[in-house]
């Protein structure tokens, strides 16, 4: 009996001394339940974040709107980051033509801008070449098919030139490739982007041969001829753009000749109300029908149109929905007739 107590004692005695052996931190870390959640110690405010095991997809920034030339770039920044040290950075606005004059370089939007919000003075004058430059360079030398103006009930704000599908379109003045995609519309376009403020348009290629950011010169080759988009038959659509608002080309260059009209142009604000801008003149126009027809009267011909003042056969045709060509055949008349306040003629 004796013996039983004495080796109880001397059991007790040896788990005491293991247990000493032990920290109280040591058993608590031991006994800590594990937790899906980890706690910056360095931020205890921050609220705790779950660690899943998975790594987060790294957000990448939209470059769609800004298609940069390095090269542009590299020499933008030797320029202008060589005045001091420290200095701030440069815009990277300041590597592309018309900085001063357009806010943004969008790559991706065919027309981004309003003319009414830039166009704040009543006229601008535009140098189409400089002295430095390659001068200019017909896109391509063909037939002028249709003008700028209404056609079919719907604004054409081009020229369309005559060609084959294939033939080489060239861009027509020195300058930047703002955009060159597939766009439903324009079929594949290039639009060019000049340092007088301009931007020329070349629609319905049937290959793009530059892309955006990439400098061109007069008479480089952008692209081939072709007949995509909403186009009927192969065909350059050209338009020349001034801070978005589309201008007649005709205006600036003779397609003949294939040379410009003027080095030097002005574009004011009545220019574009009177001329440019067909939607509004289309309102307008729709008001003078209005007016003819208070003058005009049915006959078993059609309709009968008294000619006013400052009349000209284009004009007719325009607010009649007609072409030169078939009022000139009812009324059996050239397309050169002076027309005389007064006269009938049968639309």
């Amino acid at each position: 009996m004796k013996t039983n107590k004495i080796s109880t004692f001397l059991l007790m005695m040896s788990a005491s001394l293991v247990l000493s052996a032990f920290s109280p931190n040591d058993l608590n870390a031991n006994i800590t339940p594990k937790t899906i959640f980890t706690f910056n110690t360095l931020s205890p405010d921050e609220k705790p974040v779950k660690d899943d095991g998975k790594k987060k997809a790294v957000k990448k920034d939209d470059t769609t709107k800004t298609a940069i030339n390095p090269l542009i770039l590299a020499i933008s920044s030797d320029e202008h980051n060589h005045d001091e040290e420290g200095g701030e950075e440069v815009d990277s606005l300041l590597a592309f033509p018309s900085n001063d004059l357009y806010a943004s370089w969008d790559t991706a939007t065919i027309h981004p801008y309003s003319f009414a919000q830039c166009f704040k003075k009543d006229s601008a004058t535009i140098t189409l070449t400089e002295p430095t430059d390659c001068g200019f360079v017909l896109p391509f030398s063909g037939n002028v098919t249709s003008e700028f103006g209404w056609r079919k009930r719907r604004p054409h704000y081009g020229t369309d030139i005559d060609l084959e599908t294939g033939d080489t379109v060239s861009s027509a003045f020195d300058g930047m490739v703002r955009i060159a995609k597939l766009n439903r519309s324009y079929g594949n376009v290039v639009i060019i982007r000049h340092k007088n403020g301009l931007e020329t348009v070349y629609a319905h290629l049937s290959k793009i041969l530059v892309e955006a950011g990439q400098t061109v010169e007069a008479g480089q080759i952008i692209g081939l001829g072709g007949n995509t988009g909403h186009s009927f038959g192969s065909h350059l659509h050209f338009e020349m753009r001034y801070l978005g608002q589309a201008i007649d080309a005709e205006d600036f260059i003779d397609f003949a000749s294939g040379t410009l009209k003027n080095n030097t142009v002005m574009i004011t604000k009545t220019d574009v109300e009177t001329k440019y801008d067909l939607r509004a003149l289309h309102s307008r126009q729709k008001k003078d029908l209005n007016l003819s027809r208070v003058s005009g009267s049915k006959s078993k011909h059609g309709k009968v149109y008294t000619v006013r003042k400052g009349d000209t056969l284009g004009r007719i045709a325009q607010r009649n929905h007609t072409s030169i060509k078939a009022i000139c055949k009812k009324n059996g008349i050239k397309q050169t007739k002076v027309l005389r306040p007064g006269q009938k003629l049968k639309i």
